[in-house]
């Protein structure tokens, strides 16, 4: 009987055992790894575009500029620097949901009828994105470092929240002067949320003073300065971004 017993015991010492054994297979299989992956690519999205960019040697403008692996210019992050003549330069991207480029610019001591040209466009482009650009002979792409510090002051192109800016509510200001007469020239915002392909325009001009933006990470931020200013150079222009609570 005692042997009886005592066998009994055994088999639920060892049926408990193979429980036991059974739970630390599923505690192995528990996905908090697949989790904290899925987590990082999500907080990262541009960072296939930041180890990607290389920067380019001067291109002549005789056509459309392509991007792509076998394109004029690598998907990227990049600084495109107008190194001759000035005038617009223009995007068609491949997903139709895409940014939408439209932006002046000018090689430096090209400034004509006292319109003050950026030499310099802080672009996002993605693989499949076409460039056109009008009464522009050269260009180069300066690709954008992979570390950056996020900055309150910023230029003109397409800027990345949670890198190039902390993500928050920010009362906008600038750096130049706004002249009173014009009463629509100055700033324009877009703040793009390429998630949930949703935007929000904003104009920071004389008429329109009192702005107040909500940014969030990895949203894209895209930036058009359109003033008269002479004193300040159009590279030197900055929309300014103060905390706001």
């Amino acid at each position: 009987m005692k042997k009886l017993i005592t066998f009994i015991l055994l088999m639920f010492v060892g049926i408990g055992l193979v429980g036991c054994q059974n739970d630390s297979k599923k505690s192995e299989g528990n996905p908090k790894v697949k989790q904290s992956k899925v987590h990082t690519a999500k907080s990262e999205p541009f960072q296939k575009l930041i180890d990607s960019s290389k920067s380019t040697d001067e291109i002549y403008a005789t056509d459309d500029i392509t991007v792509g692996e076998k394109g004029d210019v690598k998907p990227g992050i990049y600084d495109i620097e107008v190194t001759g003549g000035s005038g617009n330069i223009f995007g068609t991207r491949k997903s139709e949901d895409g940014l939408y480029i439209n932006f002046v610019a000018g090689a430096v001591g090209n400034d004509a009828n006292y319109v003050n040209y950026a030499s310099k466009i802080r672009l996002i482009l993605f693989d499949g994105d076409t460039l056109q650009v009008q009464n522009i002979s050269k260009v180069k792409f300066n690709a954008v470092p992979k570390e950056v510090e996020p900055s309150n002051e910023l230029g003109q192109g397409e800027f990345i929240v949670g890198r190039d800016i902390k993500e928050g509510t920010y009362k906008l200001s600038t750096n130049v002067n706004l002249d009173p007469q014009f009463n629509n020239l100055g700033w324009s915002i877009n703040i793009e949320d390429l998630d949930s392909n949703t935007s929000k325009s904003q104009e920071y001009n004389p008429g329109n003073t009192d702005v107040v933006v909500k940014l969030k990470k990895n949203q894209v931020i895209s930036i058009n300065y359109n003033g008269v200013d002479e004193s300040t150079k159009a590279d030197d222009a900055k929309l300014i971004f103060t905390e706001y609570k």
